[in-house]
């Protein structure tokens, strides 16, 4: 059994017995350094909502964050005032919680609990639509996915921007990451700030179920070789992370070296060509062997018409023969006309009285 797996397992014994009942779990998978945005909301009642809580009850079971409606929100550690903001209302029935900077400590089961005035009794706690599950992982660049890229100095590298996660926000932008051997990790390119570059060329191609983001890099030198990420900036998650993305790509620039490399491809293009033209003349010379064997075969001689007609009528004789037999004899019950030439009787030659 994998981690996740176990951890969802535990945290639905933890909620079973502890009661609560939700109608759905998100399950959040984040590394230190980046943000999560916590959703909250609760079906719509009479009368509204007047404060919500954020609560965390696993590792570190209290209250993160308590907002009154139209007032500002209190949080209960000093040390998460500067990490967590939020956007909204309870009286509006939801509201999203931001969490930036995020560490492994973080690493807990929240959820949100509206409070509803209740004149007869005590104030009336409404859980949330949702709780959610985040977990906090160390960077793993290893598990990074990477590419080499090699060109030559003053071209250019196309790179795909990609979502740091797959939850379907509205974009905003992409910022493009650096590291240098060994170096940390600098922001050379961010869309917000940057609108005009002449080394940045920012493109997006319409797909069939988003929209695809490229970000050009220009007239690139040997110097500019190392680690490259290009990441989308998407509403409400500010980009605090600082490590590289999930994609990583090694771009190769090279000056003299280029010559070489490129007259390696060239001697690989000229060896193609060559191949190429090789199958080309065994094609055109079996073609042509073909042509000469047809040429060489002796074509039948055609029958004329009269001696087809002449082997036909052969062939009858036979049948008309026996059907003048037939007659002659007559076979079939039939008035067989009589032959004076052959007995002749009657007034051209008399009968013999016996």
């Amino acid at each position: 059994m994998s981690g996740i797996q176990y951890l969802v397992c535990l945290c639905t014994l933890l909620m079973t017995q502890s009661g609560f009942v939700y109608s759905e779990f998100q399950f959040i998978e984040r590394y230190e350094g980046d943000s999560v945005v916590f959703p909250c909301a609760v079906q719509q009642r009479h009368p509204s909502p007047f404060s919500v809580y954020l609560k965390r009850s696993w590792v570190n079971p209290g209250d993160v964050l308590f907002k009154l409606t139209k007032e500002e929100y209190n949080v209960h550690n000093d040390h998460d005032k500067k990490r967590i903001r939020v956007s909204g209302d309870p009286s509006s029935h939801s509201l999203n919680v931001t969490i930036s900077e995020l560490t492994v400590n973080d690493t807990d089961r929240y959820y949100c609990e509206f409070v509803v005035n209740n004149p007869v009794s005590e104030d009336e706690r409404i859980p949330g639509k949702t709780e959610f599950v985040l977990i906090v992982s160390a960077d793993a660049p290893e598990s990074a996915d990477s590419w080499l890229v090699e060109t030559c100095a003053e071209d250019s590298v196309v790179l795909p921007c990609l979502p740091a996660y797959e939850d379907g926000l509205a974009v905003e932008g992409v910022i493009l990451k650096r590291q240098r051997s060994g170096a940390p990790v600098e922001v050379l390119y961010n869309s917000k700030h940057h609108h005009h570059s002449k080394r940045f060329l920012l493109t997006s191609v319409p797909g069939p179920s988003s929209i695809t983001y490229n970000l050009t890099l220009q007239h690139l030198q040997p110097e500019d070789s190392g680690m490259y990420s290009c990441q989308l900036l998407q509403h409400g998650r500010p980009d605090r992370n600082t490590s590289l993305g999930r994609r990583v790509f090694f771009v190769s620039v090279q000056g003299a070296q280029c010559f070489c490399s490129s007259s390696t491809t060239l001697l690989y293009a000229l060896s193609a060509a060559v191949v190429i033209l090789l199958l080309l003349l065994l094609l055109l010379l079996g073609f042509v062997g073909i042509c000469k064997f047809r040429r060489s075969e002796r074509p039948r001689p055609q029958v004329s018409v009269y001696e087809e007609m002449h082997a036909f009528s052969q062939k009858r004789v036979p049948h008309h023969q026996d059907v003048e037999y037939e007659n002659k004899n007559c076979f079939v019950k039939k008035s067989c006309p009589e032959n004076h030439y052959e007995s002749p009787t009657g007034n051209l030659w008399p009968r013999n009285e016996s």
